[in-house]
């Protein structure tokens, strides 16, 4: 039998009310303490009005040894200057080693180095909310896919390795997280400590290290731009800091000078900051093209020369080239290196490799779904093209990675590629799945990961 209530809800709306306290209550209540009492104090209002409140240009003591770790691929395309190049050569064939499914997608690229000093290197995976997994490089068994604590997806952000047993990694909830790389074998590793941007700012650039130990890391930050270079060590400290920028960071990984003294920063979609890499101060910066919303997608980090000096930076028009001043008080000097928007009406998101010992840069450009391989001259004068290797596009985390034998490694779609140095086939290997992220390149083998989260290991080829 139907109750009668008299055309209202049988429950008030105080009592709603109080149901809903309570629950909210119980809710939070259930949480770990420290959990909530740690998000309460890394965000309260002095942070969210001043996120460069803790920079302090006196960094606590730490223990050596400082920088990145030797190893095959230790950061984002390979070195501190994203050049994309190994000094080993990669596999002559598409040949598999092993798979290894992970929970979760990859849209970064892997690292691979030493976790510890004096171990054999370990391959380092972001993905999914692990956000990292550590995996043993010879067969792809897991070492340890979790930390001692939880967070978002790792997103864009490549790892960086080094400062010993470090691992740095950036994610979506706003965090660059240090974790404590555990002895190689071991089953589970520790965060040391997490940076948040409490501006809202997704950590989705691959951050980098200097040779000092110096960890920088850069944020969209509410469109503003944060950047921050954070002392090495177990203890989280900002040496400095700068807020705003003057335009979002959004997946684009800072680059050093080939001395290591200036780090080259490209914010709002078109523009480009040199700062001294110890003390942030500014040096100069450059517009290349007007600012823009970047949106998740672009990958527009700079490139540098090794030898030269020279920044090469991909944008909507195309391939630019920046010289730093020849002198105090010059200005540096811009150059469209190749129009690829009004030679095909396709744009770059994604960095180029510059193989500065064979002279060629090689970088891919988009129109939707139809791309297009460029190799050029260190000029820009074009050397080839290659725009019939499958329907996919260059974006954010896919650039193509080139061997020391000049030997061109890429994904498209749900393509693996290798091609020659004068760009004709080597191997190609088709998979029932995205490829969102470059490839690694170690000695005679390369690792690569899917956005359904099965890492390959393709190499061990007869004549690698």
């Amino acid at each position: 039998m139907a109750i009668s209530t008299g055309g209202k809800c049988p429950w008030s709306a105080t009592r709603v009310r109080v149901s809903l306290l309570v629950l909210a209550t119980a809710s939070l209540l259930s949480l770990p303490l420290g959990r909530v009492a740690r998000a309460d104090d890394r965000c309260g209002r002095e942070l969210q009005t001043n996120v460069c409140l803790d920079a302090n240009p006196v960094c606590p003591a730490a223990q050596p040894p400082f920088g990145i770790n030797a190893g095959s691929w230790p950061v984002f395309q390979g070195n501190v200057q994203h050049t994309g190049v190994s000094p080993f050569r990669g596999p002559t064939c598409g040949n598999q080693i092993w798979s290894q499914k992970l929970l979760g997608g990859l849209v970064a690229a892997p690292a691979l180095a030493p976790g510890n000093p004096g171990e054999p290197e370990t391959l380092f995976v972001p993905v999914g909310k692990a956000p990292l997994c550590a995996l043993n490089p010879v067969d792809g068994s897991v070492y340890w896919c979790e930390t001692d604590d939880q967070g978002k997806l790792a997103d864009r952000s490549s790892p960086v390795i080094g400062n010993g047993n470090f691992a740095y990694i950036g994610t979506r909830d706003n965090d660059l997280w240090a974790i404590d790389v555990p002895p190689a074998g071991s089953s589970s590793a520790t965060v040391a400590w997490r940076q948040k941007i409490c501006t809202d700012g997704d950590i989705t650039a691959p951050p980098i290290m200097s040779s000092n130990g110096l960890v920088y890391m850069g944020s969209d930050s509410l469109g503003a731009g944060t950047l921050m270079a954070m002392c090495p060590g177990p203890t989280r400290q900002p040496k400095w800091c700068i807020k705003p920028v003057g335009g979002g960071i959004r997946n684009a990984s800072p680059a050093l000078s080939p001395a290591g003294d200036v780090l080259y920063v490209l914010f709002g979609g078109g523009s480009v900051l040199a700062l001294d890499a110890q003390s942030g101060d500014e040096r100069w910066r450059i517009q290349l093209e007007p600012p823009r919303s970047i949106g998740r997608i672009p990958n527009h980090a700079p490139v540098v020369n090794p030898i030269t000096g020279r920044i090469y930076v991909g944008l909507a028009r195309g391939l630019w080239a920046v010289d730093p001043p020849s002198s105090p008080g010059a200005d540096p000097v811009k150059t469209l290196l190749f129009n690829t928007r009004e030679e095909a009406g396709q744009h770059l998101e994604t960095p180029p490799a510059v193989d500065a010992e064979h002279g060629s840069i090689v970088v891919g450009a988009t129109n939707g779904l139809h791309s297009t391989l460029y190799a050029l001259a260190m000029d820009g004068t074009l050397q080839w093209q290659r725009d019939d290797l499958g329907i996919g596009r260059f974006r954010s985390n896919n650039p193509p990675v080139v061997d020391a034998s000049g030997r061109i490694y890429l994904t498209l779609g749900q393509s693996l590629i290798a091609l020659q140095q004068d760009g004709s086939d080597l191997w190609r290997n088709e998979y029932g799945n995205q490829f969102d992220s470059s490839p690694i390149l170690a000695d005679g083998r390369l690792y690569v990961g899917t956005n359904q989260g099965t890492v390959y290991a393709i190499g061990d080829c007869p004549s690698s």
